[in-house]
């Protein structure tokens, strides 16, 4: 198996530590044939006339995005957004047919192989008439070494791989944006194309095949919630849009669309804390050729980058904020982008400062974007997405409401009261339970997905006594709470959505007690009293997290605190059993 290195040689692979950077590497070249493939399609009626009259391929695409992972895999944001950027920006600059472009979103395994099977079909029947088609796979969601995930199903690369080499296509190009795509990629004979280079579409002599992958068998992917996508389709896809268009012929070659994304990808992830990723590259295609993926040049709307702006330029869509490009300009050349026609948003950074300008793209119309009319803004951070979501995971803050019941204390303090005839009046709850009414109150930290930090503030046992002496009555109550730190660590069981936590802190109690004599004769007195102590607490028990903000947990859990005291020196620990069910919010700096 060769892969290639887009600065010029090939290399061999070398495995990376790091995140999540398999999930998104493959969609660039998936882009990029389907580009190709739809660009040179002579048979439609809308083909545009500048393209040679040699009779040109068919081209039929399957494209899968699903965020939805297998067991302990967590949900993606931006697997189903990224395919569908992809297929929008070779229908808008690619010259591709959308009749022939199947996007799936989060399909089940038997859908991804009907739509394969029906393609097979067609593309039978193109080689029974002897013309060449063109058939791309692309898949953007989750994979194990040896699998694509599909939400609860799975989808064996064996079985995949097996499947795409018999389809009776004329070139077969397969990119998959996943964890460890990499194992996909092992198919017999391969040769590496020294110039990363397609043969060209009126070219194709015989069957061929090529296979990126966003990583080795080793590597992982990252999501970027800034960018709302993956490092690498990002960049791709502004290639597509002409960043990458290195000869300013108007167009954007596989070759030019691939050394652009790759270098900015590098470039990006060289900054998160799960490590930079590199794109790999196997074909088996006899031939070479410059192929034209998009044709930014047709565009009817463009943004024109002057050629003395320095700095790095985020375009995003308003009111929306998406963002559609991101440029690192150096001094020397003008960079057009072909964006569709409406209002945009630029941040431009430079000198490690930001500033930020609005403005608008209409049809037929070159705009020139203009840095002098940008304001100075704060820079915010971003945060990024590794394979476990522990990034921002580490920026989030989070609030707690639980209610229960606290089972009431015993031990020699209420032994003492009973000595002296006092009962125990009827419970809070219910009159055989010994419970008491729980509530409880927190704020909590995210360090990172397994480790949060909480400091709460609770109810403890509440009881009350009372005895008769003569004519007379007296009462005696008390109540207690608690103010903890914990520790807690959580994981998932199925997915993101459930899973088990436990906590263990300490902190400070409260006690205040009040005896209340009502004589046969004369006012009534009160005497109260108030208690300090120590707290040790620990709970467990399950979650359940929807989606972004809300979740909702129950569990038990025991507090030890020695709070409340008597003259002879009988301590209460106020705390014992409890048990309590509540919600949890979420929020993100």
């Amino acid at each position: 198996m060769h892969f290639l290195d887009p600065s010029t040689a090939p290399r061999s692979a070398r495995p990376r530590p790091g995140g999540l950077a398999g999930i998104r590497r493959l969609v660039a070249p998936l882009a990029a044939v389907a580009a190709l493939a739809a660009s040179p399609r002579a048979a439609h009626a809308d083909e545009p006339a500048t393209l040679p009259a040699t009779p040109q391929p068919f081209a039929y695409g399957v494209i899968v995005g699903s965020n939805e992972g297998g067991a302990g895999q967590e949900t993606l944001r931006f697997a189903e957004d990224d395919a569908r950027r992809v297929a929008g920006v070779l229908k808008e600059l690619g010259r591709y047919q959308s009749a022939d472009l199947r996007v799936l979103v989060r399909p089940r395994a038997a859908d991804v192989a009907r739509q394969i099977d029906e393609v097979a079909a067609k593309l039978r029947a193109h080689r029974e008439r002897g013309e060449q088609a063109i058939l791309f796979f692309y898949y953007s969601g989750h994979a194990r070494a040896n699998a694509l995930s599909l939400g609860a199903e799975e989808l064996p690369v064996s079985a995949l791989r097996e499947r795409l080499l018999m389809m009776p296509s004329t070139l077969t190009v397969v990119v998959l944006d996943a964890c460890q795509s990499g194992a996909f990629a092992r198919t017999k004979g391969a040769e590496p194309a020294a110039d990363f280079s397609f043969n060209s579409v009126a070219k194709l002599q015989q069957k061929g095949i090529a296979v990126i992958a966003s990583s080795s068998a080793q590597e992982l992917s990252q999501e970027s919630d800034e960018l709302k996508g993956s490092y690498f389709t990002h960049h791709w896809v502004t290639a597509l849009r002409g960043a990458g268009d290195a000869d300013g012929d108007g167009r954007v070659s596989l070759d030019e669309a691939y050394r652009y994304a790759y270098r900015r990808t590098l470039a990006s992830t060289a900054k998160t804390s799960v490590g930079t990723q590199h794109v790999t590259f196997e074909n088996d295609l006899a031939g070479r050729g410059d192929l034209a993926l998009t044709y930014p040049a047709d565009a009817k709307a463009r943004l024109e980058l002057p050629s003395a702006l320095d700095g790095a330029l985020l375009v995003l869509q308003r009111p929306s904020g998406s963002a559609v490009a991101e440029v690192q300009k150096a001094p020397g050349s003008a960079v057009r982008l072909a964006l569709p026609a409406g209002s945009y948003e630029g941040i431009l950074r430079r000198s490690g400062r930001a500033s930020s300008c609005t403005f608008a793209l209409a049809d037929g119309q070159s705009t020139t974007f203009d840095a002098g009319a940008c304001t100075p803004i704060k820079d915010a951070p971003s945060k990024k997405k590794g394979d476990d979501d522990e990034t921002s995971e580490r920026s989030r803050w989070g609030a707690e409401l639980g209610t229960g019941a606290n089972f009431y204390a015993r031990g020699p303090y209420t032994d003492r009261l009973h000595e002296f005839g006092y009962q125990r009046k009827l419970g809070t709850i219910d009159p055989d339970l010994p419970l008491a009414i729980r509530l409880q109150l927190g704020v909590s930290r995210s360090f990172t997905k397994h480790l949060v930090g909480v400091v709460h503030v609770s109810t403890l046992t509440t009881d009350s006594f009372e005895r008769n002496v003569g004519a007379a009555r007296d009462s005696f109550s008390f109540s207690s709470y608690a103010g903890v730190a914990s520790v807690r660590a959580q994981t998932d069981l199925a997915g993101k959505w459930f899973g088990l936590w436990g906590q263990a802190g300490g902190g400070v109690g409260l006690g205040r007690s009040q005896l209340v004599i009502v004589p046969d004769q004369g006012a009534t007195r009160t005497t109260s009293e108030t208690h300090w102590g120590w707290v040790l607490a620990a709970s467990a028990g399950l979650k359940v997290d929807f989606p972004r903000y809300l979740g909702v947990y129950a569990g038990a859990g025991y507090e030890l605190a020695p709070v409340i005291s008597n003259l002879v020196g009988d301590t209460l620990n106020v705390g014992g059993f409890s048990g309590q069910m509540g919600v949890r919010l979420r929020f993100e700096e």
